[in-house]
């Protein structure tokens, strides 16, 4: 980012600075109005999963030798009123 600050210092409009570094013209001017809001990349948090609140009891229910995932599916539909279609368990 002290790239495109230093080619604004040297006279360059926010069109050439584009096309020399190949960031977007928004990209530019968003970061000549805020330089210390350079983008920070890591790793995400853990997003819990849509069968989540039922893995208690798909737990149990592989442990007693069920594993097919129609079958949990079908039991999880029956006794947990769980909306999910057949591509959670895909």
């Amino acid at each position: 980012m002290q790239e495109i600050e230093e080619l604004k210092r040297q006279g360059l409009s926010i069109r050439a600075i584009s096309r020399l570094t190949g960031y977007d013209r928004k990209t530019i001017s968003k970061y000549l109005v805020h330089p210390e809001g350079a983008p920070v990349y890591g790793l995400r948090a853990k997003q819990a999963g849509k069968l989540g609140s039922f893995q208690a009891y798909l737990q149990e229910r592989m442990q007693a030798g069920v594993w097919n995932a129609r079958v949990l599916l079908r039991e999880l539909h029956r006794t947990h009123a769980c909306r999910g279609a057949a591509t959670l368990v895909n």
